[in-house]
């Protein structure tokens, strides 16, 4: 992948609020736990956001992508995006892990919480990212950018 990707700024830019809304805010407080003030959630999305960024660019669509190749034989030209992606299947994966991991932990979250949450927001994760935030994030990105990234 390439440094600049204007789909993945795009669903990062997205998922790196949509998540910390629900998970950093939302579901704290039907557990009863202290979660994150409005404006703090506010104030760390560019942080978020771009670190989420570079980490998909740089890591883990490589990753991912690689995986889905090898352990599905999934192929995005041939295969195409459905309700049904290897790559998003990973990619969600590593990241619902990974950004709660470096947000979460130096911010209060128990590292049980940390780990007992994972699948709730793997599968979160992956379905905002196929139903809504990849049809948006491709669109956006052949819309402001002129780039598709299913043509790339």
């Amino acid at each position: 992948m390439r440094l600049w990707n204007p789909a993945a700024f795009f669903i990062s830019l997205m998922m790196s609020m949509i998540m910390a809304i629900i998970f950093g805010m939302f579901v704290p407080s039907v557990m009863g736990l202290q979660g994150l003030e409005p404006d703090l959630c506010l104030y760390m999305w560019p942080l978020r956001w771009v670190t989420a960024y570079l980490l998909i660019n740089i890591i883990i669509y490589p990753i991912g992508f690689g995986l889905a190749e090898k352990v599905f034989n999934f192929n995005p030209d041939r295969d195409g995006m459905g309700l049904w992606n290897p790559a998003a299947f990973f990619i969600s994966l590593m990241m619902s892990f990974i950004m709660a991991a470096i947000f979460g932990l130096p911010m209060g979250l128990p590292v049980d919480l940390l780990f007992y949450l994972w699948p709730l927001r793997w599968v979160t994760a992956y379905l905002l990212i196929n139903i809504i935030v990849y049809p948006i994030g491709f669109w956006l990105a052949k819309r402001v950018f002129g780039f598709d990234p299913m043509v790339q």
